[in-house]
């Protein structure tokens, strides 16, 4: 798919479905200066509902937080283990059947403003995968932007 392809948080979707697969898709907007990040993208609603929050400093660890936020690199979590550590979550997480991640961070004027949530079973993603990620959240940055200025 072309850039102009991705032309909603829905076809975004599709696209992360068409090209690695996913279970659950989420895209999480930083808010306040990169202390909270809401939920403005859900593929499973009823357990990660649109406009829920999550405190940085609380609900994700250190490590991740370098990566997407600092370093503004994607996270890649191959195993449940890496889920279970970085994420309080991770056991709603494993409940959906996801015990693998990427975290690819949106970047914008060289501040990371969002991140894609790509998840699926352990052992499903691979380097190729993460790198398909990280082009589609380049060619998704600016409708993201958009999208974060109507939630």
């Amino acid at each position: 798919m072309k850039e102009h392809d991705i032309e909603s948080l829905e076809s975004l979707y599709h696209v992360v479905q068409e090209q690695l697969g996913v279970k659950l898709f989420t895209v999480l907007a930083f808010r306040d200066e990169g202390a909270v990040m809401e939920r403005i993208f859900s593929s499973h609603p009823a357990e990660y509902p649109v406009g829920g929050r999550k405190v940085v400093a609380q609900d994700v660890a250190a490590d991740w937080l370098a990566a997407c936020l600092t370093e503004q690199v994607p996270f890649f979590g191959r195993t449940p283990e890496d889920v279970e550590r970085i994420f309080k979550d991770a056991e709603l997480i494993r409940s959906l059947g996801c015990g693998s991640i990427i975290n690819a961070p949106i970047v914008d004027g060289g501040t990371t403003v969002a991140a894609l949530n790509i998840l699926d079973a352990a052992g499903t993603y691979t380097d190729d995968d993460v790198a398909t990620a990280v082009d589609i959240a380049r060619r998704s940055k600016n409708m993201i932007l958009e999208a974060m200025k109507e939630k």
